[in-house]
């Protein structure tokens, strides 16, 4: 065993839906991995379905297809993305391709936790530094950048706090940062963001070189199950990030839903719409009664509960599954993901049952 994962915990996905409901013996209502709840585009079935005689043969391993109706909404070159099973497996191949042993990685906290494993699995240094009121502030990064640091993770909007930089954050930063730093701009919560002053990244990969863009299709597009992600930077460093890409690693049917819902903006409109209006909905009606709602620009809030882990055994008992905030180290807070409006009533009354018991 490699001494560097010693304190490594194997990813613990609980219950699945259909287990923990045999379990209670009652339907649950999953609020628990920020899924869409609306699903995905109603076109992809019968489109999937019309596709399951090639699944004898094996993927498009160029993932050509899907990666030049994206190259062309980011006005680039399909040399400038690498498609990924997930946004999950092009976080570990970044550092597999870029970071040697003991080479030194940035990482805000709170944050997404891939970032941390995948340095530690590769033998890196992680340098974190925690953020103040649960919002990342780059400036406060700007005093641990030095020649040594090979690699910077940001979360924008942030998980697991809903909370983002502005652009002029960003492009400040970007300023201060060496050209030989890879800036890892993790975007799986764009779709949702409403805020008028949030980076567009689309703009800012062609001027920096050294930034790396990480998107995916497990939230607003509704393919969680499916598993695609994908990355966008200078070709020279999408060709390093191909060099460590798993052959086939993006199934065919992941890869014709994503061109599927990709090409659904009326469907894709909507969902963010009713999603960002019913999140915008919760902390008004939350927030009078006492709780800390943090400001969200995601399909999540995040809400800060006494005895939280208390109240999260009383809401599954209510058939509420939300996600407990120990593992990132925020003993009093729970997330919750962002249900339609016909779940709405039902997670405020069993919300506030289980606060006032």
């Amino acid at each position: 065993m490699r001494s560097k994962i010693d304190n490594l915990v194997p990813y613990d996905p609980g219950l699945t839906l259909e287990q923990l409901e045999k379990k209670l013996g009652k339907p649950i209502l999953k609020l628990a991995s920020n899924e869409s709840l609306w699903g995905p585009t109603p076109k992809l079935k019968a489109y999937l379905q019309n596709n399951l005689e090639r699944l004898n043969f094996y993927p498009d391993g160029t993932g050509g297809k899907l990666k030049n109706i994206l190259a062309e909404f980011w006005g680039l070159s399909s040399s400038n993305l690498c498609l990924g099973n997930g946004a999950d497996e092009l976080i570990f191949m970044l550092t597999a391709a870029f970071l040697d042993p003991c080479e030194k990685v940035i990482i805000p906290t709170p944050t997404f936790s891939s970032y941390g494993i995948a340095v530690t699995i590769v033998g890196g240094q992680i340098i974190e530094v925690p953020q103040k009121n649960l919002a990342i502030k780059l400036d406060s990064l700007v005093p641990f950048l030095t020649p040594e640091i090979k690699m910077i993770f940001l979360c924008n909007p942030n998980n697991p706090t809903g909370t983002y930089f502005s652009e002029k954050e960003l492009e400040n930063f970007l300023k201060k940062v060496g050209e030989e730093t890879l800036i890892i701009l993790d975007e799986a919560y764009i779709d949702y963001v409403q805020a008028e002053n949030f980076p567009c990244s689309r703009k800012l990969v062609k001027k920096y070189p050294n930034l790396v863009i990480l998107r995916t299709f497990s939230k607003a597009y509704g393919l969680a199950g499916l598993r695609v992600g994908y990355a966008v930077s200078a070709t020279k460093t999408i060709r390093q990030l191909e060099k460590v890409r798993p052959p086939y690693n993006v199934n065919t049917l992941a890869q014709e839903a994503a061109y599927v819902a990709f090409q659904d903006k009326k469907y894709l409109t909507r969902v963010i719409k009713e999603t960002c209006e019913e999140r915008e909905y919760l902390i008004r009606e939350l927030t009078p009664k006492g709780l800390r709602v943090l400001s969200s620009q995601t399909n999540f809030i995040l809400i800060n509960i006494k005895n939280s882990p208390v109240v999260w055994e009383k809401l599954k008992k209510e058939g509420i599954l939300v996600r407990k905030m120990t593992s990132f180290g925020l003993e009093d807070w729970l997330r919750i993901t962002v249900p339609p409006r016909k779940f709405r009533e039902q997670l405020l009354i069993c919300l506030e049952k289980c606060l006032g018991n």
